[in-house]
């Protein structure tokens, strides 16, 4: 009976025991699951990544070829064969080299020198106007003067149809000789007529011829006196209306001066405009002369030549460029790359390019300028740009041709200073949020609410409590 009552409490206190361990798990297994969502001891094998801050980028790929966009095309100003060539292709050159000449050279000179002689002509010219403007104010103040004094005359001789040409008496005396002369006249030529006075007609005629010359020279000299006549009438007046056409002009001339201090402001106007166009004349004159040689305008090198000594240029082509010279010391390429990169492609790119002919050289470069339109290509397009590679130990003393062919390669910032994560570390993405899980120092992972930005094959721009050198997982979470 005592046997049997010790093993009944020794099964008690298993049972205790046994249901004290139960309960213990339980609780363990309700706490687990109470943290489970942001809390997990990692026992499973996991890879995981940094956290990082920084600009988020992308790389870009394409192709180019060395150009000389600041080439400069030298031409002839004028026609002419020419005299002088100082160059030839691949040849490096001054600036102020002389590079070409033309055989029209002191023709030129002389049109130069006849140039700036009409200049000085036409300087002379406007210096005399103010040299002489007291003396031409005052000729112009006698000229009116005369032209007033012309008039006056011209008014005091102005007649009409009743303006009579001499005295009352003197009129008369010719009117009463006329009419006693005519008197004479016609009684002996009445008795011409008649033939019966006896006389014969030798005596008539004779008798009659001094009455008639006395009639005739009485009569013009009575209508004389009398009045003028139409046309002296119309000559009179117009002799007034010129005599005040001159003096009017006359008078505004002098007024003109008066009030331009003694210049004809209309004289001065040609004369500076006859100096202008002298001006325009010489700088034409030089230019011409100036381009009638050919003078390199930077350092660089000789591009191409259009011809040899002795080539005639002629109307239809002294125009055209004959010497192209270009800078290659500060090699340009002009890269293309694939439309579908435009939204990454801008100045801060980091830019590399390698040439096939150049292996194991490596050349750093900037892109200055995006052509903002597309080019199309075998009904291909694609973006242009244009790379300045830097002077630096690989390129200092490198002439690289035009045309060389390059590779290119771009890294450029999609997204400055963020905080950036792989890809992969993205879970549960849907509509620009996502979970990050972060691993911490004692193996446990946190899951992290994240919203997502800009992404690139670099990595993704994220915003949440996430810090630089966080670690996050960038395998399955099972």
């Amino acid at each position: 009976m005592e046997a049997f009552k010790r093993f009944k409490n020794k099964r008690l206190i298993i049972g205790a025991v046994i249901t004290i361990i139960l309960g213990l798990t339980v609780l363990a297994f309700i706490s687990f699951q109470s943290t489970a969502t942001s809390q997990v001891k990692t026992t499973q094998a996991i890879r995981t990544a940094e956290v990082t801050v920084g600009d988020l980028t992308t790389e870009v790929s394409g192709t180019g070829k060395i150009v000389a966009p600041d080439a400069v095309d030298l031409a002839f100003s004028t026609t002419g064969k020419v005299a002088e060539l100082n160059v030839n292709p691949g040849k490096l050159v001054e600036e102020g080299d002389v590079l070409a000449k033309l055989d029209r050279i002191s023709a030129l000179q002389e049109a130069v020198e006849n140039a700036r002689l009409n200049l000085t002509k036409a300087h002379k010219t406007l210096d005399d106007l103010e040299k002489n403007k007291e003396i031409t104010l005052g000729n112009a103040l006698i000229a009116r003067s005369e032209a007033a004094k012309a008039l006056e005359n011209a008014q005091k001789s102005e007649v009409n149809k009743y303006s009579p040409r001499c005295e009352k008496s003197t009129t008369e005396v010719y009117y009463f000789d006329y009419m006693y002369a005519r008197h004479e006249y016609l009684y002996w030529y009445n008795a011409l007529i008649k033939k019966s006075t006896g006389y014969g007609d030798m005596y008539i005629q004779e008798r009659m011829a001094p009455y008639k010359e006395s009639m005739n020279q009485n009569y013009s000299n009575w209508k004389y006196c009398e009045g003028y006549s139409d046309l002296e009438i119309e000559q009179s007046k117009a002799a007034v209306e010129k005599a005040q056409a001159d003096y009017d002009k006359a008078s505004e001339y002098y007024e003109r001066l008066k009030n331009n201090n003694g210049i004809d402001p209309d004289e001065q106007a040609l004369a500076e405009a006859a100096k202008k166009n002298a001006e325009l004349q010489l700088e034409q004159a030089e230019s011409t002369l100036e381009g009638a040689t050919l003078v390199s305008p930077i350092d660089g090198t000789v591009l191409t030549v259009k011809s040899a000594v002795g080539t005639i240029l002629d109307k239809d082509t002294y125009k055209s460029p004959y010497i192209e010279v270009a800078d290659l010391s500060k090699p340009i390429i002009l890269a293309s790359f694939d439309e579908a990169d435009l939204a990454s492609i801008n100045t801060d790119c980091v830019v590399t390019a390698e040439f096939t002919s150049l292996p194991d050289q490596v050349f750093e470069g900037t892109i200055t300028q995006i052509n903002p339109a597309m080019t199309e290509t075998n009904s291909v397009n694609s973006i242009q740009a244009y790379i300045r590679l830097k002077n630096n130990s690989s390129t200092e003393n490198l002439n690289l041709p035009v045309g060389l062919n390059a590779s290119i390669k771009l890294v450029c910032p999609v997204a400055k200073n963020v905080t950036i994560v792989p890809q992969a570390a993205l879970k549960n993405e849907n509509d620009g949020e996502a979970t990050v899980y972060i691993v911490s120092s004692d193996g446990t992972m946190g899951a992290i609410p994240v919203k997502v930005g800009k992404k690139t094959e670099a990595g993704a721009e994220v915003t949440g409590d996430l810090k630089s050198g966080d670690l996050v997982v960038i395998s399955s979470v099972k």
